[in-house]
């Protein structure tokens, strides 16, 4: 039987000595559309809308999501995520509330230089 997802991803912060990994909707092409093979939000989440990102910590994960999205979420969410409208609570403040520096990790080909 296959792991679950959530807990594969997991495993993989020991090997990397995180504390977390961010997840964004987005590809590395950063177009209206995501090819499905790419589909990296909908494979960990099982969440199919076109904006969205997670952020998955050791103990705990979230989905996070705007207005549009809330109620598709609440019926494609995988069993492990709290969903969480971003307008109410963005990544940051939950990254914030913990007592210790994290370490997040994300792949640099999904982000753009700020």
């Amino acid at each position: 039987m296959k792991k679950n997802k959530l807990i594969r991803l997991r495993k993989k912060f020991i090997i990397y000595n995180i504390d977390g990994y961010i997840i964004p909707k987005n590809d590395e092409f950063f177009g209206e559309y995501v090819d499905p093979s790419n589909e990296r939000l909908k494979y960990l989440t099982g969440f199919s809308g076109s904006a969205g990102q997670a952020l998955v910590l050791k103990n705990k994960a979230f989905l996070f999501v705007d207005g549009r999205y809330t109620l598709q979420a609440q019926k494609e969410i995988k069993k492990g995520f709290k969903m969480v409208e971003i307008h109410k609570t963005k990544p940051l403040e939950i990254l914030k509330k913990n007592k210790k520096k994290l370490i997040i990790g994300f792949d640099p080909k999904l982000y753009t230089q700020a």
